[in-house]
């Protein structure tokens, strides 16, 4: 049973909500951005933008959701860390997704609301201070938000120590974070 909610929380991540937003208007949203949230803003404007963050919010949520019915210990750090991947990497989209943020706060933010929204509150706090100190002024550098939230999550992984099995599916989803981030970053600097 544990191993059928894994697979279900990785092809529930796996609906890209920015690649189906993209492709009711006509494109390929992997094509243009990242098919996040932040892509679908760009690209899209911000209703799109806003509802793509809410339905990839969602399933975070409805994985978090599930893993109350998972019965082994190790069940809900790999629904977290399995909702994320297929986020990122969708099976339906060939493999190119978000970057993990918006399931990433459905999943803690259903379980852990404290300290989700605390990271939340720290993040978008950090991004405006980049934002007004330095990304306006230099625009070819990291978008604000992901740098915001990298902040978020460290303060977050120092939050779920004492959680147990939290801190375990923080890890876990915080190591697909970065290793999506790392990949957008690659591709940008060679696709400038």
């Amino acid at each position: 049973m544990d191993v059928l909610l894994v697979l279900a929380a990785y092809l529930l991540g796996s609906l890209s909500f920015g690649q189906i937003a993209g492709r009711i208007k006509g494109f390929n949203l992997a094509d243009r951005d990242t098919p996040g949230g932040s892509g679908t803003y760009r690209q899209l404007g911000a209703v799109w933008g806003v509802a793509v963050v809410l339905a990839d919010v969602f399933k975070g949520v409805l994985v978090a959701y599930l893993s109350l019915f998972a019965q082994a210990a190790w069940a809900m750090p790999l629904m977290g860390a399995a909702v994320v991947a297929g986020h990122n990497w969708p099976v339906y989209f060939g493999f190119r997704g978000g970057g993990g943020i918006a399931p990433t706060l459905g999943f803690f933010g259903f379980l852990y609301p404290g300290i989700a929204l605390v990271a939340v509150a720290i993040g978008l706090s950090l991004a405006g201070v980049y934002w007004l100190v330095f990304w306006r002024n230099h625009p070819k550098n990291w978008y604000p938000l992901p740098v915001g939230a990298a902040f978020g999550y460290l303060y977050a992984l120092v939050a779920f120590w004492p959680t147990g099995a939290g801190f375990w599916a923080f890890l876990l989803v915080s190591l697909m974070v970065l290793l999506r981030g790392l990949n957008i970053a690659q591709r940008k600097r060679l696709n400038p």
